[in-house]
């Protein structure tokens, strides 16, 4: 996979792009030479797969800020990870608690561009009392966190919960919202 080291703008008269490819395991490098190779810019990490129109992979184009680099002597190692998709169902336990409550649920996930310093999170999907499309799509293999937000308007407090899952690529899945 190629990605792209991009500088923020105004252009200068050096290379604005440096591109790399990633090794079999996602990970892939830049290495700077001179200081001039800098210029005190913001940087950012973009890349863009496109398959076919029927793309079976989530995060297939994205831009990263990673910010300031602090010298020639700086070597930037990421992790790309783009994962399948995979399609689950979603269901509320209780439908009319969910209504009362009136409880939303969004996925939430990291891919694309991942490491101990620079992680960008991406999130998919809607269900809530009036909207449950099935099915959803969600990144294979990957975990996925859960959030579910509502109030209980009786007691005038908010109510949040979060679940970690994990769903293999291919399986079949429904996932249970239970508040």
């Amino acid at each position: 996979m190629q990605v792209k080291l991009v500088r923020s703008k105004p252009a200068s008269p050096d290379i604005d792009e440096l591109t790399a490819r990633t090794d079999a395991n996602g990970y892939y490098k830049f290495k700077f030479k001179a200081n001039h190779e800098l210029n005190e810019r913001n940087y950012g990490i973009s890349y863009d797969i496109s398959i076919s129109e029927n793309d079976p992979y989530f995060c297939s184009s994205s831009y990263a800020q990673i910010g300031h680099l602090p010298s020639a002597d700086t070597t930037l190692v990421y992790n790309f990870t783009l994962p399948r998709r995979t399609e689950i169902k979603c269901v509320y336990k209780d439908p009319a608690k969910a209504t009362l409550y009136e409880l939303n649920t969004i996925f939430r996930f990291t891919c694309g561009v991942e490491s101990n310093a620079n992680q960008f999170l991406n999130e998919t999907g809607a269900v809530s009392m009036t909207y449950t499309e099935n099915p959803l799509y969600i990144p294979a293999d990957i975990p996925v966190v859960v959030v579910t937000r509502g109030i209980d308007r009786q007691q005038s407090k908010a109510l949040e919960k979060q679940d970690t899952i994990r769903v293999p690529y291919g399986a079949s899945y429904t996932h249970v919202i239970d508040f």
